[in-house]
């Protein structure tokens, strides 16, 4: 524990340093140490900051004792790409953000504490700047086949990126504004989903946002995703398109489309469609049109009978969080690594919250 302690505080310090960019010869000076090595050694954990030394350090630094020590302080910056509807107000409460960077590290540093692996395994795309649609549409295919995420890839999604991946999906409480984000740090990736919208919208958020942890570098994305409809970046359109291929596959919903009725009128298709995928009404119509097995309709119907339009399904509302997420907090509890009460002012709940959340996932109960 003091070796981890050792090595948190020491990371902080070269983060802060390299956040001010000052030299290891200038944070030797200012504390009277002979040679830049001994601040290496200090910086990778190898050597402890003496208590007078980390006070000087914090004035020098400009940073509280708490940037040091908290290992549920995620200290890193823009870390967060928010996903907002376009008609929603463009903004995300700070204090929620804070929250949700509080319930990330939770996930992380229990994981650590638990001998459990957290990974920042690069998925990055195969693709550039002048990618086309066609080229991420068949990535999109690809990764279907190379999951296996059979013919209704939703289904097996999450499963996926968080056993094989390593990537956690929290299904969390966000403010009524906020779809979800994705979040990448030095060693873990995440995504956010709003548990409280409509499935089409959670399937959709959920493949949206895996393209921005698997183009991060080459399209880095903003911190609020809110691009209107007129006027969406060739990132954001690609990340629909992947989105939309991912979800529907062209050989399964072909071969699901001319199931259907052809009698049905095109509303009743639709909604057939997006309740199978487990997609919304708009984003059937979406891919349906691009395969070239639906005609364009005009856009009086289409604002009127598609674009708002989801159908309901009972998975709308998954638990909170995740059942990966549960089990690593049931355990730290159970073990003694962190106590109820630290766990509900990380999380910000009650007591029979966590209760709740065991309960979901037929886990232990606190006091079991």
């Amino acid at each position: 524990m003091k070796a981890n302690i050792s090595k948190l505080i020491g990371e902080r310090i070269r983060d802060a340093r390299n956040s001010k960019g000052i030299k290891q010869e200038e944070m030797a000076d200012f504390l009277g140490i002979k040679d830049r090595q001994t601040i290496s050694n200090i910086e990778r954990g190898e050597r402890k900051v003496t208590s007078e030394e980390l006070i000087r350090l914090m004035e020098f630094l400009g940073k509280p004792l708490e940037y040091f020590t908290d290992p549920f302080l995620i200290t890193q910056k823009e870390v967060f790409s928010w996903r907002i509807p376009h008609e929603a107000e463009a903004k995300v409460p700070a204090e929620y953000e804070e929250k949700a960077k509080k319930i990330i590290a939770s996930y992380r540093e229990f994981s650590k504490m638990l001998g459990k692996r957290i990974s920042a395994i690069s998925l990055q795309m195969q693709i550039t700047k002048q990618s086309g649609y066609e080229e991420v549409e068949d990535i999109a295919e690809y990764l279907v086949q190379e999951w296996e995420l059979s013919e209704v890839p939703y289904e097996n999604l999450r499963k996926v990126l968080e056993e094989k991946l390593h990537i956690p999906v929290l299904y969390v409480n966000t403010p009524k504004n906020v779809s979800g984000a994705s979040c990448r740090l030095d060693d873990l990736n995440c995504i956010l989903i709003n548990r409280n919208e409509p499935i089409g919208r959670q399937s959709f958020n959920l493949t949206h946002e895996l393209f921005h942890l698997m183009t991060w570098d080459i399209f880095p994305p903003k911190p609020i995703d809110q691009a209107q409809p007129e006027a969406k970046p060739h990132s954001e359109k690609l990340a629909d398109r992947f989105a939309s291929a991912l979800l529907m596959p062209k050989e399964s919903i072909v071969k699901y489309f001319h199931t259907l009725d052809t009698e049905k009128p095109l509303l009743e298709k639709l909604e057939s469609v997006a309740i199978h995928y487990h997609v919304s009404v708009a984003a059937a119509h979406y891919r349906l049109k691009s395969l070239k097995l639906i005609q364009k309709v005009d856009e009086e119907y289409y604002n009127l009978q598609i674009k708002n339009h989801f159908v309901d399904n009972s998975m709308s509302s998954p638990p909170p969080f995740s059942k990966g997420f549960a089990e690593i907090l049931n355990e730290a509890i159970h073990k003694g690594l962190v106590s109820v009460r630290k766990a509900m002012s990380l999380l910000e709940c009650s007591e029979n919250d966590l209760e709740e959340l065991f309960s979901a996932y037929n886990l232990k109960g606190l006091y079991e």
